[in-house]
């Protein structure tokens, strides 16, 4: 059975991501869960309520305030289906715009309210923007739409006072927490630089459910919400390659993300006919939002062939509305580190699973993941009844997934043919292993190495990595009593079992030895008295025959 392991710790991705292990109980126990997870599938929509931080250091870390036309793409991308919300946070919460479906008549308002953000605040208030948040949607949400917080910060508890910070900070956890889980709410995190409290935005969307992003520079930002969108909407997308996208008659509409490398750059869009598009030739039937950093494209009924965007820079996305689609188990993976994970997609068309031979036989189905460290790597999918897979031919393709370091993950499941193609994104976190199950810590040098279970001997000779480590002698002589302890000593009863069965196979060999001695020296010593006899009857024949 193979299994996809994913490393992060060396050059050379590809002999860290593939092992061959044998998991037959485990893999019938996931396989059976795979498809309770796909049958919860989205909800019709969601009611999301953007929560930004305007306090007054946002003006140092965005100062050209990136963050509002990275908001204002997120609004776009949410359909009549959805709701959305914003509340400005400093010194407290302060709701800008209530929940509100986007339409005709809204979206002009709607977007507006994002340019309402300032960055004039004092301090930065967490736990009134979370509680404001929840306080929105308890009171405006709508049964059967999926409720969501996109919480975005560039710092950490602050209301100017240190005590208070510390009592807000444990309300936040224990309280604002516990009732978002209670009540359903998917908390998105986004840390707008690292000296934000980035331990506490993981944790709160770790524990609802959510996703947590760290926005290294404002020009970040629109890729933090394309993947806070994804992971919320989940929807149907184009793979893009070298700026090419492949367009099937089946594809009502496509909105492309396309990034630029600086602002000055023009972003144009090539027909399959070859002509050139650019924002003056926006209409009805093509809408063409403009930032400094991407440009955000919407085509209705495009023409189907092979479309090209000309000059971008960077990563680019394609969401569509279309019938035929891409599903995949699990929707919202939650693992932690070595934990096994049964990776399922396959194709739908109006709902239905879309197991045709003569479209399958001539289809492709692959997964790209990004690791932690930023590297990526490509695997087949099979549909042969292994690796995961429940049954062959069935128009189910997967794979079995492992993850040996904890972060943040995101793999591209793609469908592709010579005339469509189709991709859905997932994000996900694996978390590290509780510190009570964490492999024993070893001694703090720089270059530290794996402790690793060693065969007891004799007399240990430590092996001098650097001078830190000799002159830490102490240290050393924990670190080895914890590795006997927490290594080797579970399986001392196994080493007395083994000494007390090879004393009992010594003891026997040696009797079996001296029988065998004690048998050569009699047949030895009997050989020669019957020897001595002969020699004795013959002498006595000699005398006889000699008086004759």
């Amino acid at each position: 059975m193979n299994r996809t392991y994913l490393a992060n710790h060396g050059p050379d991705l590809t002999n860290t991501l593939t092992s061959m292990l044998l998991r037959w109980l485990l893999l019938c126990c996931l396989v059976v869960s795979g498809p309770l997870l796909a049958a919860t599938g989205k909800s019709s929509g969601v009611d999301a309520v953007l929560l930004i931080d305007s306090s007054g250091s946002m003006a140092k870390n965005d100062p050209d305030k990136l963050r509002v036309p990275a908001a204002k793409m997120f609004m776009s991308l949410l359909d009549e289906g959805d709701r959305i919300g914003l509340i400005s946070f400093s010194d407290n919460g302060y709701p800008v715009l209530h929940l509100t479906a986007p339409g005709s008549k809204t979206n002009a308002r709607i977007l507006s309210s994002a340019d309402r953000v300032s960055s004039k605040g004092v301090y930065t208030n967490l736990h009134a923007a979370l509680a404001k948040g929840l306080a929105m949607l308890e009171k405006e949400g709508k049964p059967g739409q999926e409720p969501m917080l996109v919480l975005m910060s560039d710092g950490k508890m602050d209301v100017g006072d240190t005590d208070e910070d510390w009592a807000l900070t444990q309300k936040l956890q224990e309280e604002l927490v516990t009732k978002a889980k209670e009540r359903g709410v998917k908390v998105y995190t986004i840390a707008f630089t690292e000296a934000s409290d980035v331990d506490l935005l993981r944790d709160v969307a770790t524990e609802t459910g959510g996703l947590f992003k760290l926005a290294r520079n404002d020009q970040d930002l629109h890729e933090v919400f394309s993947a806070i969108f994804e992971s919320a909407k989940d929807p149907d997308m184009l793979p893009i390659e070298g700026g090419e996208f492949k367009v099937d008659a089946s594809i009502e509409e496509v909105t492309i993300i396309a990034s630029k490398e600086r602002e000055d750059v023009r972003i144009y869009l090539q027909t399959p006919e070859g002509k050139k598009l650019g924002s003056d030739d926006a209409s009805d039937k093509l809408k063409w939002f403009l930032s400094h950093h991407f440009d955000m494209i919407t085509l209705k009924n495009p023409q189907p062939g092979t479309w090209k965007l000309l000059y971008t820079g960077g990563k680019n996305h394609a969401y569509i509305v279309t019938n035929m689609s891409l599903n995949h188990s699990p929707q919202t993976p939650s693992l932690k580190v070595n934990e096994d994970m049964v990776l399922e997609t396959w194709l739908e068309q109006d709902g239905k699973l879309l197991d045709k031979e003569a479209v399958l036989t001539h289809t492709n189905f692959y997964m790209e993941i990004q690791v932690p460290s930023g590297e990526t790597a490509r695997f087949e999918l099979m549909d042969q009844g292994r690796d995961g897979d429940k049954k062959a031919a069935d128009g189910r393709y997967s794979t079995i997934l492992a993850y040996e370091n904890p972060g943040s993950y995101q793999i591209n499941l793609i469908a592709e043919s010579e005339t469509f193609s189709r991709q859905k994104t997932v994000h996900f976190e694996v978390q590290a292993l509780p510190p009570d199950l964490a492999p024993p810590a070893v001694v703090d040098t720089p270059e530290p190495e794996p402790v690793t279970k060693r065969e007891p001997v004799a007399e240990p000779e430590p092996v001098v990595e650097d001078v830190e480590a000799v002159e830490a002698p102490e240290a050393a002589a924990n670190e080895e009593e914890v590795v006997d302890k927490d290594g080797e000593e579970a399986e001392q009863p196994e080493k007395e079992k083994m000494g007390l069965g090879m004393a009992i196979g010594i003891f026997a060999g040696i009797n079996i030895l001296l029988g065998v001695i004690g048998f050569g020296v009699w047949w030895f010593l009997k050989r020669r008295k019957k020897g001595a006899e002969d020699d004795a009857e013959d002498d006595e024949a000699d005398e006889e025959e000699d008086r004759k």
